[in-house]
């Protein structure tokens, strides 16, 4: 039977979400503490069924269209929560914070002040299972929650702007992109040649505009939680590590792309399929449930969309990095895939498989979701300010954009070893 789907209210969210929120909490008091496996595997199918029943409720668009992304992110956050208390409820050895006595064994009230920690925490920084997640160290460390909040707070604005530029740029290609309905980065108007140029245009715009994002939502959650929870700044190292500069595919998922996902995936995904298949079945597992998350996230956004297109992306780049790990080990043994040549395979394979992607991104109107909080536009904004009116603001974003980033692009190529 089809439940149809209903605008949450503030009492739907103490009823059917905080439930979600507290039976994590209350998963992640327990795997602290010694002799907890029977409460953690009875509390284990309550948590996926109280994902999925709030889930099947509600529509948190509340029928606008253009906040359908909405139920997306609830989507994603409920699929995050439902791996990790998967893997807290299996693990055999406690999960012990640095501030545990050197025994190793963390009291009550210590675990429950803990577990906020733990909840809040993606790359483990400061526990005991984070050990081979791999953390980028600023070459500047501030150690000063002043300084650090300071230098944060200039980089949301500074990755609020240019994420919001990247995607003003991208939806000036076409109206659809700024509608709801989306529309198809393949202009059919178009000659085949300079159809597939625009279309790579356009997906070199978002892969900077996906990157900015994901800085400007780190660095705003980095202030909340270092002002008001009082973490500490060491507990937010930068989070990417010049991903330009890959010369590989198992460089830039590996090391230099974020590492937040890459615990759940690995052990959700990556180790069963290693203990079937080895070394190469951990590897595609691992990928394959990236696969899987981000269909979940953006199939919930409810406009259809290809499967295989979006999950395709993510399995075929682990084809990739065992590839690579072919040529490493058969073509040319003890050569990595490096150098030049490494960065132009690692990116065009990446194109290839990333441009079916970001077509059904744009065809399910995801460029058109607010970019920031309330639907501000400080791009265009600023420009209506200094450009005479009548000039075509998209012209002027795009010259920006590619004026900016690929200069920037090709110095950083001189760096490459």
């Amino acid at each position: 039977m089809l439940i149809d789907k209903t605008c949450p209210t503030g009492r739907d969210i103490v009823v059917h979400v905080l439930p979600i929120l507290a039976a994590q909490y209350v998963m992640g008091v327990l795997v602290q503490l010694r002799n907890t496996a029977l409460l953690r595997i009875a509390l284990l199918p309550i948590i996926p069924w109280l994902a999925w029943r709030a889930f099947s409720l509600f529509d948190f668009s509340c029928g606008d269209h253009e906040k359908a992304q909405g139920n997306s992110l609830f989507a994603s956050q409920m699929a995050t929560i439902c791996m990790r208390t998967s893997i807290w409820a299996m693990v055999q050895e406690p999960y012990v914070r640095d501030n545990v006595p050197k025994d190793g064994l963390t009291s009550v009230p210590m675990a429950f002040w803990n577990a906020w920690d733990l909840l809040l925490t993606a790359r483990g920084i400061g526990w005991n299972w984070s050990r081979g997640i791999p953390v980028t160290r600023s070459s500047n460390e501030i150690k000063s929650r002043t300084q650090f909040l300071i230098y944060a707070v200039l980089r949301v604005v500074l990755y609020g702007l240019a994420f919001d530029a990247f995607t003003e740029a991208i939806r000036s290609f076409s109206p659809g992109f700024s509608s709801w309905r989306g529309d198809t980065i393949f202009d059919p108007s178009l000659p085949v040649i300079y159809r597939y140029l625009r279309a790579l245009e356009i997906s070199y715009l978002t892969v900077w505009m996906a990157y900015f994002a994901m800085q400007w939502g780190y660095y705003s959650l980095a202030t909340l939680l270092v002002s008001v929870f009082r973490q500490h700044p060491s507990q937010w190292p930068p989070l990417f590590d010049k991903p330009w500069l890959s010369t590989s595919l198992s460089e830039v998922w590996g090391q230099r792309w974020h590492q937040m996902l890459r615990f759940p995936f690995t052990l959700c995904g990556g180790i069963p399929l290693a203990y079937l298949f080895g070394r190469p079945g951990g590897i595609l597992g691992t990928f394959l449930m990236s696969g899987i998350f981000h269909v979940i996230e953006f199939r919930a956004v409810g406009r259809g969309g290809g499967v295989m297109a979006v999950g395709g992306f993510f399995v075929m780049n682990g084809v990739g990095v065992l590839l690579e790990r072919a040529w490493s080990q058969k073509v040319s043994p003890g050569r990595r895939v490096r150098g030049i040549w490494g960065w132009i395979w690692t990116f065009s394979w990446m194109a290839l498989w990333g441009i079916p992607l970001i077509d059904q991104w744009a065809r399910a109107g995801r460029f058109a979701t607010d970019t920031l909080p309330g639907g501000f536009r400080p791009t265009m904004a600023l420009l209506s300010l200094v450009l005479p009116q009548g000039v075509d603001k998209g012209v002027v974003l795009k010259c920006l954009c590619f004026g900016t980033s690929l200069p920037f692009l090709v110095y950083s190529l001189f760096t490459l070893s």
